[in-house]
């Protein structure tokens, strides 16, 4: 049981973890060897419980002497890394990411390839939206999360502070694959896509 704790903590150091699920620790050891090992991290006080199978690691504040609250993205990748599925950040949460809006989200909305599902982590909701769109699975994240934000605040609402924030946000990589993906996105989108990466 040991052994198998120590290579749990290793791995959630190595790929900096913020969430986890026994489905990350699979090739370790057995499911219900995992599962306990996780059981007694938490019962050690090395790792907390975010909803039944879902645990993270806890962040002590220093400066504010308190325990953090959980990284809600952190525990929406863990579970879409569970199912398998591919997930991107949409609404007013991408928004958030872009540094386009300053409210702290308490729900946390997401396009997925998965079903529609609902998780309540602490008081902040984190919603999985199905979508049918292949351009989950073509373009890199960043653009996507840049092409849910547009959608979000419409046409008519982006100015030039805005497409200077998506600008920085993107990189060479990311430009380059909105210029070579001008058929798979939505007209207008690409139009303002197009003048970022002049």
């Amino acid at each position: 049981m040991s052994n198998i704790k120590t290579l749990i903590l290793e791995r959630i150091k190595e790929n900096e973890f913020a969430a986890f699920t026994s489905s990350d620790f699979q090739d370790i050891a057995k499911y219900k060897s995992v599962s306990k090992a996780l059981e007694s991290l938490e019962d050690e006080g090395k790792i907390r419980r975010a909803r039944r199978g879902v645990y993270y690691l806890p962040v002590y504040n220093d400066f504010l002497c308190f325990e953090e609250a959980p990284n809600i993205d952190g525990i929406a990748k863990a579970i879409a890394r569970q199912y398998n599925w591919i997930i991107v950040p949409s609404g007013n949460y991408a928004l958030n990411i872009l540094g386009l809006s300053t409210q702290v989200p308490n729900a946390y909305t997401y396009i997925s390839n998965g079903p529609y599902n609902e998780y309540d982590i602490h008081g902040n909701v984190i919603y999985f939206k199905h979508t049918t769109s292949r351009l989950v699975s073509i373009l890199p994240y960043k653009v996507l999360i840049v092409i849910q934000a547009l959608k979000t605040l419409g046409s008519e609402n982006v100015n030039e502070a805005i497409l200077i924030k998506i600008k920085s946000f993107l990189d060479s990589d990311d430009k380059k694959s909105i210029m070579s993906n001008k058929s798979k996105i939505t007209s207008w989108i690409y139009d303002i896509l197009r003048k970022v990466c002049e």
